[in-house]
C-alpha cells in the first residue's frame, strides 16, 4: 500500500455544497480505484491523505495537480 499527504489551499472559499459535491464525486472515484484517504477542509486550505495502489494514488495526484 502506498500513501501520500499533500495540503494546498482552493483559490475562493467552497460552499457546503461545493465540498458536498467534491465528496461525492470523490468517495465513487475513489471507490472505484480502491483508494482511501481523509480530506480536511478549513478557511480555504486543504490537507489530504490518500491512500491504495501507487499507480492509482499517483494517477489521483496528476489529476489533481492539473
Amino acid at each position: 500500500m502506498f500513501s501520500t499527504v499533500y495540503v494546498s489551499s482552493a483559490t475562493r472559499r467552497l460552499s457546503v455544497a461545493e465540498l458536498a459535491e467534491i465528496l461525492r464525486v470523490s468517495r465513487a472515484d475513489n471507490q472505484r480505484d480502491e483508494i482511501t484517504g481523509m480530506l480536511l477542509y478549513k478557511d480555504g486550505n486543504i490537507m489530504q491523505v490518500l491512500e491504495g495502489a501507487e499507480e492509482k494514488v499517483s494517477a489521483l495526484i496528476e489529476k489533481l495537480l492539473a
